[in-house]
């Protein structure tokens, strides 16, 4: 599927949590642990373990940026929890190695085929995430659409543009975690 996506700082959680509450009802609690792995000595990830709703998720991404936000191409599958240690094993030997752990905590909504986040993301803060999914084989006019509802979905949480975040949550976490300010 062919993710398109904007991420923003939630400088207000509260009251985006209670705007998207009173339109799409009370928000799932959603926990998510991401095991990312990457080849060694690159700089970026190649694969994630992410465990989610009592399964595993396995998934590569080629992912794209621009100032609206992320392009991504994604490829996964799921499979039981009992699962996750195996999956660790097998990656290793298929010679990856462990690259980072991203933790994120907060609720979810549905706005008909927009999904909604609103998340903890480790040590960052709050985020607002929201995405559509499209086939691989969409045309340009229905990504931009889809952009263009993930805007207004925004604006009505009066999250403004300058709040949108390109860099990857990659890059922040790996920040923070060597003291180098973004």
């Amino acid at each position: 599927m062919k993710e398109i996506e904007i991420k923003a700082h939630a400088r207000k959680a509260e009251d985006i949590k209670k705007l998207f509450d009173s339109l799409y009802g009370e928000g799932k609690p959603v926990h998510k642990y991401d095991h990312y792995f990457r080849r060694p000595g690159a700089s970026v990830q190649a694969l994630r373990i992410r465990e989610h709703k009592g399964i595993i998720e396995l998934t590569t991404k080629k992912t794209s940026t621009s100032e609206a936000g992320e392009d991504n191409e994604e490829y996964e599958f799921q499979a039981p929890l009992a699962e996750k240690d195996r999956a660790i094993m097998f990656f290793h030997a298929l010679g990856y190695e462990d690259f980072f752990i991203k933790k994120k905590d907060g609720w979810e909504w549905f706005a008909d085929d927009a999904h909604v986040e609103l998340l903890s993301v480790n040590k960052l803060g709050y985020f607002l995430e929201i995405e559509i999914l499209l086939p691989f084989d969409s045309s340009l006019k229905e990504a931009k659409d889809a952009m263009r509802k993930i805007e207004s979905l925004m604006e009505k949480a009066h999250v403004d543009k300058s709040d949108y975040e390109i860099r990857s949550y990659r890059e922040m976490i790996l920040e923070s975690e060597n003291g180098i300010q973004g």
